[in-house]
């Protein structure tokens, strides 16, 4: 009978010491941008989905990568016709996770990418930085809203490539899954 206890006592206590470490975070979101600074100016509407994926440490922050795909949506260019757009985007990102139902995060892009499918093909090329906030009044569902902000490094196309410099700035309000394991 001691020896149950024991037993007993060792898994109660290995559990009350578990931490979640890893945080995996699906999102849906839709994202408005304008394009600055090029000519032509340019507008952006994208259905996004992607993920975070990080390691969360015992003081309520993360760090890890967050890959951003623009499944669908629309590039208008000033004075031409609608082009449908894709967007690819990796993070490194860092948040915070406050106690009061309240989320932090920025990130900087390591990739990005905007594909159009129109007049030239475009694909535009920058390193974005974006902030973020969310709130998890819903259980197990978070709503976000980000900012990001684009320095437009290079323009490809099928008339030639070339580099420019502009900016991109957009906001994304989304609805995420944070999971920890």
């Amino acid at each position: 009978m001691k020896k149950m206890w024991l037993v007993l006592a060792l898994i109660v206590g290995f559990s009350v010491n578990a931490k979640a470490d890893i945080l995996i975070e699906p999102y849906l979101g839709y994202e408005m941008g304008s394009h600055t600074d090029v000519n032509p100016t340019a507008k952006t509407e994208l259905v996004n989905m992607g993920a975070r994926l990080a390691y969360k440490t015992p003081v309520m922050l993360w760090l890890g990568l967050d890959y951003n795909l623009g499944v669908s949506g629309k590039y208008k260019q000033d004075g031409q016709a609608d082009m449908d757009a894709k967007r690819n985007t990796l993070y490194a990102v860092a948040g915070i996770d406050l106690p009061i139902l309240l989320r932090g995060w920025v990130g900087y892009g390591v990739m990005s990418e905007i594909k159009a499918d129109g007049t030239g093909n475009p694909k535009i090329e920058g390193k974005p930085v974006k902030i973020g906030v969310g709130t998890t009044l819903l259980p197990f569902i978070s709503l976000n809203l980000e900012y990001t902000m684009e320095n437009i490094d290079k323009v490809k196309s099928d008339t030639g490539d070339w580099a420019t410099k502009g900016k991109m700035d957009s906001w994304m309000l989304s609805v995420s899954l944070p999971l920890q394991f």
